[in-house]
């Protein structure tokens, strides 16, 4: 028997040793306390700035490219008028060769 085997079989004969009654419970406030720690603690780290940054660039992004759809779609909806005449005639030609 290896020693892995060994360890594992003494940790399961004590495992079935255990009460199965037990209640555990949290300390009354601990709910609080980690809360108010999360909160309080400023955070630190090398990413920090870049956290802080993200949604700001985001939003940026995201209204960067609003507008170039918007700008997009006024600049081709002015020209369809005139590059569906040429168009029109084509497909019609197209067809009456069938």
């Amino acid at each position: 028997m290896n020693s892995f085997d060994h360890h594992w079989q003494k940790l399961t004969a004590l495992a079935r040793q255990a009460p199965a009654d037990r209640d555990i419970l949290m300390p009354p406030g601990f709910a609080t306390r980690v809360a108010a720690r999360a909160l309080a603690a400023p955070a630190a780290g090398p990413w920090f700035m870049l956290e802080r940054f993200a949604l700001r660039g985001f939003v940026a992004a995201a209204a960067c490219c609003a507008a170039a759809v918007v700008f997009s779609y006024f600049d081709r909806t002015a020209d369809l008028t005139e590059e569906t005449a040429g168009v029109d005639v084509a497909v019609v030609a197209l067809f009456d060769l069938s």
